[in-house]
């Protein structure tokens, strides 16, 4: 195998059709063509320090490993840290490969020009995944030692029936608050539900989201998306792509004002909810755009209705899917990497010790002490 190493926009001037067609063909999520991660690393200011491993067997390229290499700290130790692009702002994340995924890494890992590193991390990978598999197969030369932490885990909505037949597979109480959404919004004076799908204009979909968000309980908490902010630059440039290669968006409106919406992405049959928000103290309308946004993708002939980031109840209703993924952690085979690799593991003794304080709080003595 042959690695050549390319900064990021050069990348994307001479790999985007091989890149996006390896994508395609082991049907990786969109959200790691390079038209997507560009959106984010321009958004974040990190594509002038992304670079990109093209890794080819003969002419034919068989993978592509964007990474950065940032300064992260592990219990306020600092580390040099190879990351995947993907750490930034992803969906299912995988390493884009053709065939072999360890021999790509290896192939990655071994090369000289690749910056001298501390750890390698791999942020929200698919468990189970290609990989997931590779990273803990790869031979210790490579690798001192390796860390895993659960990461999100996405529930997702088979589609393989018509609308009516899937409620049906769902309890009475669902069905029932479909209903009670549609009523209660008639009675708040919804004056239509707006569809933005391919052709539509990104501009004014924005603009009403940022509309709902400033209204919605993120705006008290600080998360939500702000003009000028690195996340509303991330959608300004990611709708107007979205628009020409895949979005199913709906914005609902109460007495002609929108009041809350769904972003969604469509790529080879699935839908994936990007984000989705509500004006405080209008909860039923956050009910009414999700509800018709699944019902769009079941009229739609869509394979997977996914709701995207970590569980939650409002998304657990309507599924007993979820898919796992896990933040996985390399450490570098010298003093460094050895040393960092029992700080972390500290961190992640710390880290089950206080996930456990909170699961079951009753386990604690007058003392504070977890019990054993």
């Amino acid at each position: 195998m042959r690695v050549d190493v390319y900064d990021w926009s050069s990348a994307l001037k001479e790999f985007t059709l091989p890149w996006s067609e390896l994508i395609a063909q082991g049907s990786y999520n969109p959200s790691l063509l390079p038209q997507w991660l560009d959106a984010t690393l321009q958004a974040w200011g990190l594509a002038q320090n992304a670079r990109v491993a093209v890794i080819r067997h003969g002419q034919r390229v068989v993978a592509v490993i964007p990474c950065l290499v940032r300064t992260q700290t592990v219990l306020g130790v600092p580390c040099r840290c190879l990351e995947l692009c993907s750490n930034v702002f992803c969906y299912h994340a995988e390493i884009v490969c053709e065939g072999d995924t360890g021999a790509a890494l290896e192939a990655l890992l071994g090369h000289e020009q690749l910056p001298a590193w501390d750890v390698l991390r791999c942020v929200n990978v698919v468990a189970g995944g290609a990989t997931a598999t590779a990273l803990r197969a790869l031979p210790r030369k490579y690798a001192a030692a390796l860390s895993a932490r659960e990461g999100e885990r996405s529930p997702y909505v088979t589609i393989d029936r018509d609308w009516k037949s899937f409620l049906q597979t769902r309890n009475k109480k669902l069905r029932a608050n479909i209903s009670r959404s549609q009523r209660l919004m008639k009675e708040a004076g919804e004056t239509g539900m707006r569809w933005f799908e391919a052709g539509s204009d990104p501009r004014e979909l924005l603009e009403a989201m940022l509309i709902v968000e400033a209204q919605s309980w993120k705006a008290a908490a600080g998360v939500a998306i702000v003009a000028g902010a690195p996340q509303c630059h991330y959608y300004e440039r990611l709708l107007p792509w979205l628009t020409t290669h895949g979005i199913l968006a709906n914005v609902l409106y109460v007495k002609d004002k929108p009041v809350a919406y769904v972003l969604c992405a469509v790529s080879r049959g699935w839908v994936g909810q990007l984000k989705t928000s509500f004006v405080t103290g209008l909860k039923d309308a956050g009910s009414r755009v999700v509800d018709s946004s699944i019902e769009r993708a079941f009229e739609l002939g869509c394979k997977e209705y996914d709701f995207l980031g970590d569980t939650a109840p409002h998304k657990m209703r309507w599924t007993d899917h979820v898919r796992a993924h896990e933040d996985v952690w390399l450490f570098a085979p010298h003093l460094r990497g050895r040393a960092l690799a029992g700080v972390k593991k500290l961190s992640d003794r710390m880290h089950r010790w206080r996930s456990a304080r909170q699961q079951h709080p009753s386990t604690k003595t007058t003392e504070g002490a977890q019990t054993q």
